[in-house]
């Protein structure tokens, strides 16, 4: 058995998916309102004693952290192997595998390039207890996991950026956490919903819906304005869909679909964030104006 948490970023649901399909019992562990691991339920997945579990550290989507070393330690009795996907939480909160492997996670995935390093970089970092097989077996590197030749330059580029991403953990999350808050400081002036406002969350993430406005409307035109920023569904031309994570929280889909995330780094400045807002309020009132004609 095989259980994942309901919010997990795809890279974890589309296995899980297969693994169903080829037989596994896999289970989801439900979520609070503000996207946090529902304990009572984690609880009766762990009575069902799962061979392997995976909760994420921290959401793509919404920035929301879980309390992992209490998921993983809780774990423990059932005698499973506890996977994380730490990735978003790279250089914005301090990770050290050995506290966490204490507590009882066996497992811990990272990608260099949410610390500013070389896309197609990754690290699973391993419990030396646990043996894995190659998933496609021939050039014996990585002590026979890896069938293919190292991206040499991409692994470096890697090392480097966890170093540099080490040196700033104590210094940029605090920096982050006063534009977050700026920043959703002037959203609540405009009457948004911030998803996950209740939970701990990244420094660096905000999640959020004007009622009645088309997230992927408002990406448009704020990309329009110089605002990179994203939506938060799922979507196609021919069959939008919600955010899965908003979905597992509770949010319903005609306020899901508003959904837009945006995400602060190292280079903002307390003017983008000024910037920022005065452009997303000029933009919901020219979208609300037409939406008022339109009725």
């Amino acid at each position: 058995m095989l259980a994942v948490s309901a919010i997990e970023h795809p890279c974890i649901l589309k296995p899980a998916a297969q693994l169903a399909r080829n037989g596994w019992l896999v289970r989801s562990v439900a979520v609070d309102a503000s996207g946090r691991a529902n304990f009572d339920d984690f609880a009766e997945v762990l009575a069902a004693r799962p061979s392997l579990l995976s909760i994420m550290l921290a959401n793509n989507e919404t920035g929301v952290v879980q309390d992992i070393p209490a998921l993983a330690t809780a774990a423990k009795a059932c005698g499973g192997w506890f996977h994380s996907d730490a990735a978003q939480a790279l250089g914005k909160l301090p990770l050290d595998f050995r506290v966490l492997n204490l507590a009882g996670v066996h497992a811990l995935t990272l990608s260099a390039h949410k610390a500013c390093g070389p896309k197609g970089a990754a690290a699973l970092v391993l419990d030396k207890r646990v043996e894995l097989q190659p998933l496609i077996a021939g050039g014996g590197h990585e002590r026979g996991l890896r069938s293919g030749t190292e991206n040499v330059p991409a692994i470096v580029g890697f090392g480097v950026a966890a170093e540099l991403a080490a040196q700033r953990v104590a210094e940029l999350p605090r920096r982050l956490r006063a534009l977050q808050q700026r920043l959703e400081s002037g959203l609540a002036g405009l009457g948004v919903r911030i998803f996950g406002a209740g939970a701990e969350r990244l420094p660096n993430t905000t999640y959020f819906a004007v009622p009645d406005i088309d997230g992927e409307t408002l990406v448009g035109k704020l990309d329009r304005e110089g605002f990179a920023v994203a939506s938060g569904a799922a979507c196609s031309s021919a069959n939008p869909e919600p955010s899965h994570v908003l979905q597992a929280m509770g949010v319903a889909p005609e306020i899901a679909r508003g959904a837009v995330r945006v995400s602060l780094g190292a280079g903002n400045s307390e003017t983008d964030i000024d910037e920022f807002i005065n452009a997303l309020r000029a933009t919901v009132g020219r979208l609300q104006g037409l939406t008022a004609l339109a009725v």
